[in-house]
């Protein structure tokens, strides 16, 4: 056996627990191919994004960049999720703010949506 062949087994060996940890869990990913194309219109517009105004405003930007992927990635349609919050908002108690983060603006939707759907089954 060659020293090359020696050198890519024992590589591979050394890599064994992390195999191990992927096949417990059957949901995880052997590449990163998901969080590359989440990113990438992030990178195309770089420099774009140079010059935000200020740091407040980088940090404004990446707060609704943030906002629009996690709504992409939960399957919510970021235009909707937004005027329906920005609309809310200000009339919306601060200590329940949390209520209109997107995984939890789905589930009151989601909860709307089944409650309107068994008012109407029960009238029908």
């Amino acid at each position: 056996m060659s020293l090359l062949s020696r050198m890519a087994l024992g590589y591979t060996l050394d890599l064994a627990p992390h195999f191990e940890n992927f096949l417990n869990h059957p949901d995880a990913r052997l590449d990163n191919n998901v969080a590359e194309r989440a990113i990438r219109p992030l990178t195309i517009g770089r420099k774009n994004w140079l010059f935000v105004g200020s740091e407040d405003g980088g940090h404004a930007a990446a707060t609704i960049l943030s906002l629009i992927q996690t709504c992409r990635n939960l399957g919510i349609n970021p235009q909707e999720y937004l005027e329906d919050v920005l609309r809310r908002i200000m009339s919306h108690p601060a200590k329940r703010i949390d209520e209109l983060l997107p995984d939890r603006w789905l589930a009151s939707r989601q909860k709307i949506a089944a409650s309107q759907t068994a008012s109407q089954d029960g009238l029908g």
